[in-house]
């Protein structure tokens, strides 16, 4: 009997061992698929998916799809600078928002810019749905000029501009720029 006794007490405390690994396993798992929903971002150290507000955008040099060429002396206050990816769940999910948002800003298309991260064939239909409401620039990966430039760090972000090339505000939501309205 006593056995008996031994051996479901080293079944119980396995089980238990069991439990708490797969609790563990499925916290971990949680937060993968928090980040793979926010655009695979790798935030810095203090959570910015860019260069926080305040910082000022470094230099570089861009020509959007219409052959415009744009420089970091390019950027007024109030110009909506974002970054969108085709393989980005949550620049999907967000793209709603951000068309609602551009199409309301009183200098229309002038004071928007997308840029698209990806390659020209995978970059059609995402071109074709924002350049409407956005100049559009489009970048290989985030080792392109605009990317380096704003700190990229995933994607979407949204950057709106103040003076002098110093970034006012930055989120991966467009939520977070001024009178957005969360949905």
């Amino acid at each position: 009997m006593p056995v008996l006794w031994a051996v479901l007490a080293i079944v119980c405390a396995i089980c238990l061992l069991n439990l708490l690994l797969t609790l563990a396993v499925i916290r971990r798992l949680r937060q993968h698929t928090e980040l793979i929903n926010r655009g695979g971002a790798r935030p810095s150290a203090q959570g910015e998916i860019t260069l926080p507000a305040g910082a000022r955008v470094g230099d570089f040099r861009v020509v959007t799809v219409d052959n415009r060429e744009v420089t970091r002396d390019d950027l007024r206050e109030g110009m909506l600078v974002a970054f969108f990816s085709p393989r980005c769940p949550s620049c999907e999910e967000q793209k709603p928002a951000f068309v609602r948002y551009a199409s309301g800003l009183s200098g229309g298309r002038d004071d928007v810019m997308a840029v698209l991260l990806g390659s020209p064939e995978e970059l059609g239909g995402l071109r074709e749905e924002l350049s409407g409401v956005a100049q559009i620039v489009i970048e290989a990966d985030v080792d392109g000029d605009m990317s380096k430039a704003y700190g990229l760090g995933g994607y979407p972000a949204f950057c709106l501009m103040g003076q002098d090339g110093v970034l006012a505000v930055t989120g991966f939501r467009v939520d977070v720029l001024p009178g957005s309205v969360a949905r």
